[in-house]
């Protein structure tokens, strides 16, 4: 095993314990060409710091960093939600070696409802911009895909491929040869087969009507539907439909509760927010407001008399971003969906700072109307 070099170990110590102050920050380890090979956060940097060089440590990646790093840097934050975000950005645009959290991209789940003759029900990691409804982002479950199938099965509506062709029984086409179901759904009764022209276009956009509304959180008729036939199926003693039936239903409730929640709580995510400061921190606490806006902290300003008054810079970069249209679901990377996760983290593990916040507006001064 290669062990540290105690030179270099011993500088980066000393300038820790020389130089770091116990405040909330983000801090850099650098390595031979200055390189960035990790990049982390505390609340308090120095103890933080102090804690890679403690004795007796053996093997592991703090270890490795140790041997690999000829530098340190840091920087101070006014709070932890900072440098919570100021991590997060750093490791999204550096992609240090040692860093794993944050550095590849998450996987989040959309439910897009296709804009097709026959819409489907699909899972997809990125919205398209081609007028298809999107339920989303969501962290994603493993079997999105069965899912929506079984939804599909439910409110009858197709999961085949894109390309297969539809005829729908409104379609009038007196030479059209006899057709039959491409898959066995049709069959079974879980698809009304408009491959096959075995179903009316109204029919079907009515299903695809259910599960919108499903998925919206405008009716919980599949639930219920779902609900009477495991009773219906316990009551003539076919035990084994009952129970296929009910881990169906807890599952779609599943499915439709975290769409709610993590749709409403994002929409949410839009406001100026004023963090605690540090319980513990040196010089004094400095007092910041955060906006917020669409889950993303895209405006630091300093401490001042607030609301701000009208003409002055900060008013105006605040009214811009008031004035500017929410981005199309497509229009927003990785490196966005993965802030508004985090920020919705920090807001879901400390709900009581949902007190410090305020709405958007409070931070200008309403000009008097005249006369």
């Amino acid at each position: 095993m290669k062990r540290v070099q105690p030179g270099f170990t011993r500088e980066l110590r000393r300038q820790v314990r020389e130089g770091a102050e116990n405040r909330p920050g983000v801090y850099r380890f650098l390595g031979p060409r200055g390189e960035v090979l990790y990049v982390g956060k505390s609340v308090r940097v120095r103890t933080r710091l102090l804690s890679y060089f403690r004795e007796g440590r053996e093997g592991g990646k703090e270890t490795e960093l140790l041997r690999v790093a000829r530098a340190l840097q840091w920087e101070y934050l006014p709070t932890e939600f900072e440098a919570l975000v100021r991590e997060l950005r750093l490791i999204r645009a550096l992609r240090p070696r040692f860093n794993v959290r944050h550095r590849r991209d998450r996987r989040y789940a959309w439910i897009r409802i296709t804009r097709e003759a026959a819409p489907r029900l699909v899972a997809t990691r990125r919205p398209r911009p081609d007028g298809s409804l999107h339920f989303g982002p969501f962290p994603a479950p493993r079997r999105l895909s069965a899912l929506l199938s079984e939804l599909a099965a439910e409110v009858g509506m197709r999961d085949c491929a894109a390309d297969t062709p539809i005829h729908f029984a409104d379609q009038l086409d007196l030479l059209a040869p006899e057709r039959t179901p491409a898959c066995i759904r049709a069959e079974l009764g879980s698809c009304p087969g408009p491959c096959a022209g075995l179903c009316h276009s109204r029919r079907y956009h009515e299903g695809v009507g259910e599960a919108r509304a499903f998925l919206q959180g405008d009716s919980a008729g599949i639930l219920d539907d779902l609900a009477a036939r495991m009773v219906e199926a316990a009551g003539r003693r076919d035990f084994e439909v009952a129970a296929r039936l009910r881990d169906r239903r807890e599952r779609l409730e599943r499915l439709r509760s975290d769409v709610l929640e993590f749709g409403r709580y994002l929409e949410s995510l839009h406001f100026v927010y004023h963090p605690s400061p540090p319980t513990e921190s040196a010089p004094a606490p400095v007092t910041t407001t955060c906006v917020i806006l669409r889950g993303q902290l895209r405006l630091t300003l300093p401490p001042s008399a607030l609301p701000l008054e009208p003409g002055t810079p900060d008013a105006d970069r605040v009214r811009r971003l008031l004035d500017e249209p929410p981005p199309p679901p497509h229009h927003r990377g990785a490196q966005d969906w993965e802030e508004l996760f985090l920020v919705a983290r920090w807001f879901r593990r400390h709900p009581e700072e949902l007190e410090r916040t305020r709405p958007l507006e409070s931070l200008l001064r309403k000009t008097p109307s005249p006369g």
